[in-house]
């Protein structure tokens, strides 16, 4: 019989990550926002969030870096 030498799935960064969260790196805080942002919180329906996050990988950028994009196009 042979032992594995993998080492066994930290469970709350599996969930997070199943969750759609992004586990924060040991020793790295999490939640902190770059000087000059802002944090946003907004309700949109699923279908739209997902939509969104498809169109930044297709576009190779983020979602915030989409939605400001969108609004400096108001001008």
């Amino acid at each position: 019989m042979t032992t594995s030498t993998k080492k066994p799935f930290n469970t709350a960064s599996v969930l997070a990550f199943a969750e759609g969260g992004k586990a924060a790196a040991k020793g790295q805080a999490s939640g902190l926002v770059p000087a000059g942002d802002v944090r946003l919180t907004v309700n949109i329906r699923d279908d739209v969030h997902q939509r969104l996050k498809i169109r930044a990988v297709q576009e190779r950028t983020t979602v915030g870096e989409l939605i400001e994009a969108w609004v400096e196009g108001w001008k």
